[in-house]
């Protein structure tokens, strides 16, 4: 197809779709640097936002470090900078150091909720926080200077090695997500989820609520251990669109609820990127295929000066 501009015809190439393969025409490495980059950037903005307008969930974090509930509702402020200025630089000009940094912060503040009282997995259940900058390093690499380690980040050839490598880090980060926000119904019974489930209608007449959410949680994690053992493609659709309709009940429900407007809820929706960019980008990596394991169509020879000659 050819798009006329003033005086000059610019023409325009389709991607090549085939179903169950990368598209050739678009560069497998710039796809996953920009999917690692928003989704680290938008965990990182939509987290800072909420310092920004102040959480009451945070108090408790800070009280473990001594810290009282006046002092904390500044620091949450400074915090919720802090983030938004990570996210903005993952963003627009990735660097190593962000993104250690990153995964080092992601890490503690997983690691604050284990540490105040809650159960053990909650820790793992935000792994969609720190495994996609893990992955995003990985994909960077370790640098060999100072220099690479300011510089931005840029576009890189994967090798096969280094996709399985990130292949790995995203399907463990997706799995232990996945089992252990199952953990939530089959072990706690969460109520914030049966009232989300509730804001949609579910579970209806089918079950009562407290049966639904364990049945629920034997699905995650029986999805989740598939995801870590044996992905497909279809799986991984489904954990996306999962992940999604999970993220999208906060704002739906209300709940939990807050000082805040319920809009607000939305921050709680966008700051889990990670739990549905990790996916999106597992998803890419898998029907990608390196060019030596295509299967090209092979050259028509040339013909010789007797076939010519006899018209073939």
């Amino acid at each position: 197809m050819k798009l006329a501009y003033s005086n000059v015809m610019v023409a325009f190439k389709a991607p090549r779709l085939v179903l169950g393969e990368w598209p050739r025409d678009i560069p497998i490495d710039t796809a996953i640097l920009w999917v690692l980059k928003v989704a680290v950037a938008f965990n990182m903005l939509f987290h800072g936002a909420w310092g920004i307008v102040g959480k009451e969930a945070w108090i408790p974090f800070f009280a473990f470090a001594a810290i009282g509930a006046e002092s904390a509702v500044n620091l949450q402020r400074l915090i919720g900078v802090m983030d938004i200025t990570l996210g903005l630089i993952v963003l627009f000009v990735p660097t190593r150091w962000a993104l250690v940094w990153i995964i080092i912060w992601t890490v503690w503040t997983a690691s604050l909720r284990p540490l105040t009282g809650s159960a053990w997995w909650y820790f793992l259940e935000r792994s969609g926080n720190y495994g996609p900058p893990l992955a995003f390093f990985l994909y960077a690499g370790w640098g060999r200077s100072v220099k690479d380690w300011l510089r931005p980040i840029q576009t890189f050839t994967l090798t096969e090695n280094k996709i399985e490598i990130i292949k790995w880090v995203l399907r463990c980060s997706i799995a232990v997500q996945l089992i252990s926000h199952g953990l939530y119904g089959v072990v706690e019974g969460k109520q914030l989820l049966i009232g989300h489930f509730a804001s949609v209608g579910l579970p209806g007449t089918w079950m009562d609520p407290e049966s639904f959410l364990i049945t629920i949680g034997w699905l995650e994690i029986g999805m989740g251990a598939l995801i870590l053992l044996k992905p497909i493609r279809a799986a991984v659709l489904l954990v996306i669109l999962w992940e999604v309709f999970l993220g999208l009940l906060y704002p739906i429900s209300g709940l939990p609820e807050s000082e805040h407007p319920q809009a607000y809820l939305i921050f709680r929706t966008l700051e889990r990127f990670g739990d549905y960019a990790g996916p999106f980008g597992l998803l890419l990596l898998m029907s990608y295929r390196p060019r030596s394991a295509r299967v090209e169509p092979m050259p028509t020879p040339p013909r010789t000066t007797a076939e010519i000659a006899v018209g073939r």
